[in-house]
């Protein structure tokens, strides 16, 4: 949404009004309610899920806290929240995955119609609401945050400024700003204002530039050649990276305008010297979310070397890679990542039980060749993610 002009009109007017109204809750609602008349604006059907999803994950919060406060165990309203969200998740993303499967299964039953999804699309930013939703849910149970107002629920989940790409900040850092009384100061405006001009530089001069030249070259030179098509992917792997980190630019200095901190979302990831710090400096907000809320409850099912170090990852990452679309390539460039994890953390205990490997790979010059070969591991893993 940050490629059409209409989005910089209305946040710069929403940001002028924001400003001029007094007092914190009232500029709350006001924000509110611009997010959810601009996801009105850009999909009527995702307003409906969003305000669907606010209430159903108010009440199922409702009970967890009400759980937790009593000291009794509050897993059965956890687990019935998660699965709701997941399940609408699924109907709206996946169903068109398991079409075929359903049909077969309902053609047993003459009775039955079968269904069809080829009417059926995904309401922007679902994939993202959701996540936020099921963290939301997951850290009352876990006692690290308290149930919020549905005022700050429904804001947190309609942020129009970071509603369709992130970052998935977490609620108990976005709760503490929305209630805060925070001041105007040019600061946050030139803040803000900065940013998003490096995101749109990123975005536009970048990857834009990146994505026309790589094009332009394989079809002067052919694509049939080896080489043609690692200078292209090379060039994909640039590209996608400052896409998608001018978007998240764009989004938190969209966000700083209106005083609100959201977390930074990228930090120098081809640059890192292992698959593991790659991920933790790659779309940090979702990279952070896995490791809370699928690697450690992985882990907890089983001690065994084989499922910590080498199942966990596939799973998670597995999950990661469906997350971003409903195709069978997106799992192989989820798995893909994951048997790279699990590789590396299978490298990390060989490493603590041979001195002479540790020593060696601790010097200087195993750090460059370590960044080259994750580079070339996470670009050949774009491969199935196009």
């Amino acid at each position: 949404m940050f490629t059409t002009l209409i989005y910089y009109p209305i946040l710069v007017v929403s940001v002028v009004i924001f400003w001029l109204l007094p007092g914190t809750k009232i500029r709350s609602a006001y924000l509110c309610l611009v997010g959810v008349l601009y996801i009105y604006y850009i999909d009527r059907t995702a307003v409906l899920i969003v305000l669907g999803l606010t209430l159903v994950t108010y009440v199922f919060s409702y009970f967890i806290q009400k759980k937790v406060d009593a000291g009794a165990g509050s897993s059965f309203f956890h687990k019935a929240g998660v699965a709701a969200l997941v399940s609408v998740l699924v109907f709206f993303k996946y169903l068109g995955l398991l079409e075929t499967t359903i049909n077969n299964v309902l053609k047993f039953f003459s009775t039955l119609p079968e269904i069809n999804t080829s009417n059926l699309f995904v309401p922007l930013g679902l994939s993202y609401i959701t996540l936020r939703y099921i963290s939301y849910l997951t850290d009352i149970h876990w006692k690290v945050v308290r149930k919020g107002s549905l005022a700050d629920l429904l804001l947190y989940g309609s942020l129009f400024t970071t509603f369709v790409a992130g970052p998935i900040d977490r609620f108990e850092r976005i709760q503490p700003q929305i209630n805060a009384n925070i001041k105007f100061s040019l600061g946050l405006i030139e803040k803000g204002f900065i940013r998003i001009v490096f995101g749109l530089a990123k975005k536009f001069i970048l990857a834009d530039s990146i994505g026309y030249l790589i094009t332009n070259y394989a079809e002067t030179n052919g694509d049939s050649g080896l080489f043609v098509r690692a200078v292209a992917l090379t060039g994909y792997s640039l590209q996608i990276y400052f896409d998608f980190s001018g978007y998240s630019d764009i989004a938190i200095g969209s966000s700083k305008l209106f005083g609100l901190t959201i977390m930074e979302n990228f930090n120098n990831p081809y640059l890192q010297p292992n698959i593991s710090r790659f991920w933790r400096c790659w779309h940090i907000s979702l990279s952070d979310w896995i490791r809370d809320y699928l690697f450690f409850p992985l882990s907890g099912f089983s001690n065994t070397k084989i499922w910590r170090l080498v199942l966990v990852p596939i799973i998670a990452m597995g999950i990661c890679g469906m997350w971003h679309g409903a195709q069978f390539h997106f799992l192989v460039w989820g798995v893909w990542h994951g048997a790279g994890i699990a590789a590396y953390q299978v490298w990390n205990q060989f490493k603590r039980k041979n001195k002479g490997v540790s020593k060696f790979s601790s010097k200087p010059v195993f750090d460059y060749l370590a960044i080259l070969i994750t580079f070339i591991f996470v670009t050949v893993g774009w491969l199935f993610f196009t």
